[in-house]
């Protein structure tokens, strides 16, 4: 279920730069999606509290986990770019 759910959001870090974002600005936005998203989905299927009923240390923590992926997904983006190139 991981591989799946960060593939698909892998691909749309690939629909940001195809909409002209790339750099920073593109790793903010995957970033606020992805764990946006994951705030608003995860406690809809009752698998996790909605972050005002957590703890700051675990909102703290996945909001670390989801920025450690935007940046990551950003950094092989953008070296896959530079080896099509």
């Amino acid at each position: 279920m991981h591989w799946a759910y960060g593939t698909s959001w892998g691909a749309v870090r690939g629909l940001l730069h195809a909409a002209g974002m790339d750099g920073g600005k593109a790793v903010a936005t995957h970033f606020a999606a992805v764990w946006g998203s994951a705030q608003v989905m995860l406690p809809a299927l009752d698998v996790a509290p909605p972050p005002w009923e957590s703890e700051p240390e675990e909102v703290a923590i996945d909001a670390f986990h989801h920025a450690v992926y935007a940046v990551a997904t950003g950094l092989a983006f953008a070296a896959l770019q530079r080896s099509a190139s």
